[in-house]
């Protein structure tokens, strides 16, 4: 009976899409309908970032806080081959670190060939495409699990992915990626799987971890040891790093290194003083730590393949650095895959809770 209830998966893909496009609109709104928004330019940046996106798009919208990714993914999607690194990749802050992050860029820049009008607009057209089509693969998943279709909205809802979609990041399509890869695999196309985490980490490096739980799980299930999801997204980003520090040499600044990390809750215990001078801050970053502690031990006991891939996230975070962790929109990005398994391991834990009751019920005398 409840699976007649439940939605067919493209409807949930275009209710994404839907809640997606009017949180974008909202923003374009409040901003004159200026694309720029996105590019997430700030007062603080170089006069030769401003004079590089200006030359190109004209008068921009400069915004006070969240000025993150977006300004670098317009430079890489001009140029997304690094044919002309000393125009393009000069004005990226960390050319090597940003560069290895291609895949956003690449499609969102048409692989090369959209102008930077197009480019400002592709930007957000392909981030709210990705989050539709993350909700749709999320949505079989939990279909494929016995689970409500409706579970696929998890991703547009996600506080990771919503912060990415403000800031033009490239997480969005990193996790849509992970997502379609860990259908494929649970679907039984494992030679599929291993190219979509490569897909994946290419779009961010760190979704590797997501490779990684599910290897760990798939070991502890059924003694078997997935190789293929792990080494090929790493070589995958092997490869495409060598070919940056061909194309990036002699680039200023394409040497330099930026460290995210620091010892095990250093930066946590750093950045609660941060948080304790604005009490609403505080609480709203506590309440979201505390969440994530608890999913743990609920995640370590689903065996949920979805729970599993984000668990390696939480290890991560212990070691991220105090900047990361001041922000909300920087640390539920880098957990962003822990609040789209949170909603499916309650999902599955109340259809384990029915399910145990029916049987009870079933057993009973009458």
């Amino acid at each position: 009976m409840s699976r007649r209830r439940d939605a067919p998966v493209w409807l949930v893909g275009a209710t994404g899409l839907a809640i997606s496009a009017a949180l974008a609109f909202k923003m374009l709104v409040n901003y004159g309908m200026d694309p720029t928004v996105f590019v997430a330019f700030g007062d603080g940046d170089s006069p030769t970032q401003r004079a590089y996106v200006q030359q190109r798009l004209g008068e921009i919208t400069v915004r006070s806080r969240f000025v993150h990714d977006g300004k670098f993914f317009f430079a890489q999607a001009n140029d997304p081959w690094y044919s002309e690194p000393e125009i393009h990749a000069a004005v990226l802050d960390r050319p090597i670190y940003r560069g290895q992050r291609m895949l956003f860029p690449m499609i969102a820049g048409g692989f090369g060939l959209f102008p930077p009008s197009v480019v400002v607009w592709s930007l957000l057209v392909t981030n709210l495409l990705a989050l539709a089509l993350g909700a749709m693969l999320a949505s079989k998943l939990a279909a494929a699990w016995g689970l409500s279709t409706w579970l696929g909205l998890s991703v547009p809802l996600n506080v990771g992915l919503i912060f990415e979609l403000d800031i033009g990041g490239a997480g969005i399509l990193a996790y849509t990626c992970c997502l379609a890869a860990l259908y494929a695999f649970v679907t039984g196309r494992t030679w599929l799987a291993p190219f979509l985490f490569a897909a994946a980490a290419l779009s961010r490096e760190t979704m590797v971890a997501f490779a990684v739980g599910l290897f760990i799980l798939w070991w502890v299930e059924r003694g078997e040891l997935p190789w293929r999801i792990v080494i090929t997204p790493l070589v995958a980003l092997a490869a495409w790093i060598a070919f940056l520090q061909v194309r990036l040499n002699g680039v200023p600044g394409a040497g330099q290194g930026w460290n995210p990390f620091a010892a095990p809750f250093a930066g946590i215990v750093d950045a609660f003083g941060f948080w304790a001078a604005d009490p609403l801050r505080l609480l709203l970053d506590i309440a979201l730590v505390a969440i994530v502690v608890a999913y743990i031990p609920l995640a370590l006991r689903s065996r949920q393949p979805i729970a599993w891939g984000a668990l390696p996230f939480v290890a991560l975070s212990l070691i991220l650095s105090a900047n990361v962790w001041r922000e909300v929109v920087d640390f539920t990005r880098a957990l962003a895959p822990v609040f789209t398994a949170i909603p499916f391991l309650v999902a599955s834990s109340s259809a384990q809770e029915i399910g145990a009751h029916r049987d009870q019920l079933a057993r009973e005398p009458a």
